[in-house]
């Protein structure tokens, strides 16, 4: 009996071990699988982590699954270009082509303004001290023909000349009467005039004032007062209106005028001046006697050559006037007219490139030239424009390869380092 109570004791002992073994082996079986589970995490929360795909309980953003060892990433040869430098090599598939040499010819368009041909100024002065009795003219700028009455003035000193003048023709001292009517000529009495008062025997106490040629009458102050507004276009040139006023003229009738002062300042517009505005970096293409196509906004066109090209500097500007002189016997042009000049640049050979090929860094000039897969950026001396492209000085030879667009391949923050 005792026998039995220990085979019974020992097969449940073996029961309870098999068992125990086979509960350890599903434990691990089971820890096993958990360890392989993949696993989520945040990319920008690396402390959340999840064993099933959900999102972010801070912002949102899906889990992505989580490497369980890290990735090792061999760099090819080919990808040593975009291993160098963000700024000092660009990867682009931008279009570009091979720098060659041309001729090149451009237009140079140039704005401008009818103006006053000062040499053929003429100046109104009183020859006597008196008072302005009749003024015949009101305006500013107003048209006088040749001889034409403009005032009368009084004047006690050409009473007394013509006082003489009769004294000593009572005289009859032929050589002093002759003195006289040379003192009254010189007064600006003419000599119908001598003659009317020798006639007469009466003493005429106001003189009258004629023009000596045709023109416009100018206010003395006008002419260092007129000023010229200078603005730029779209295409970047410098326009000039002078700005005319047709005021009242500044003479009124009772005012004194003294021997010798100014009274009105008289243009001829019969030869007028075209003047044009060049910016500097243009001045050295134009020279004097080359054709110049000027047009008016009526329509009109005139060729013509150079006269004068005078280098001015005006509020903190450089800028050059080309001068045209116009013959205007017909009155075609009007002083203050906005005019237009075509001038056709010489042709020039040399190597040209697109302005869009370069990238202006303050004073430095940048393209992007190909080396294998990359695009480098080198800096070149540009000696002039024309047109939309560059002449290129130094930097480049025939056959290299550059952008076509440079800004394109500029950084936000403009890092371009070259050699």
């Amino acid at each position: 009996m005792k026998k039995m109570w220990k085979d019974r004791f020992n097969i449940i002992a073996i029961l309870c071990l098999a068992t125990f073994v086979l509960i350890a082996c599903n434990g691990d079986k089971k820890t096993s699988e958990n360890k392989d589970a993949q696993q989520y995490t945040c990319p920008m929360h690396p402390q959340i982590i999840k064993d099933q795909p959900d999102t972010c309980p801070i912002c949102g953003m899906d889990l992505v699954p989580m490497h369980s060892q890290d990735l090792k990433l061999e760099v090819d040869t080919n990808l040593a270009a975009l291993l160098q430098p963000s700024d000092e090599a660009v990867v682009s598939n931008i279009k570009t082509f091979k720098v060659s040499s041309s001729t090149v010819s451009d237009t140079l368009i140039l704005n401008g303004v009818v103006s006053y041909n000062t040499n053929n100024m003429k100046t109104i002065s009183s020859r006597i001290n008196g008072r302005i009795e009749k003024l015949y003219v009101k305006y500013n700028y107003q048209m006088v023909s040749k001889g034409q009455k403009i005032m009368e003035i009084y004047s006690p000193d050409l009473a007394a000349a013509q006082q003489e003048l009769l004294y000593l023709k009572t005289k009859g001292d032929l050589s002093l009467l002759e003195q006289a009517k040379t003192k009254l000529r010189l007064l600006g009495v003419s000599e119908n005039q001598i003659n009317e008062v020798l006639r007469s025997g009466k003493t005429n106490y106001k003189i009258a004032v004629y023009s000596p040629a045709s023109g416009y009458l100018v206010n003395p102050a006008s002419i260092s007062s007129t000023t010229k507004a200078i603005s730029s276009d779209e295409m970047g040139q410098q326009t000039s209106a002078t700005i005319v006023d047709n005021k009242p003229v500044n003479m009124v009738e009772g005012q004194y005028v003294s021997l010798g002062q100014v009274l009105f300042k008289l243009f001829n517009q019969q030869e007028v001046w075209a003047e044009f505005y060049s910016n500097p970096d243009e001045s050295h293409l134009i020279k004097e006697k080359n054709l110049i196509q000027i047009s008016s906004k009526n329509g009109k066109t005139t060729n013509a050559r150079i006269d004068l090209i005078q280098p001015f500097y005006n509020d903190g500007q450089n800028y050059s006037v080309i001068r045209v002189y116009l013959k205007n016997m017909a009155n075609e042009f009007r002083i203050g007219e906005l005019l237009k000049a075509t001038i056709v640049k010489p042709q020039v050979f040399g190597r040209w490139i697109p302005a869009k090929s370069v990238y202006q860094l303050g004073e430095k000039n940048i393209v992007f030239i190909k080396n294998g897969n990359t695009l480098k950026p080198l800096e070149v001396s540009i000696s002039e424009k024309a047109g939309t492209h560059f002449l290129i000085k130094t930097g480049l030879k025939e056959g290299d390869e550059i952008a076509v667009n440079a800004s394109y391949l500029i950084d936000t923050e403009s890092f371009i380092q070259t050699n």
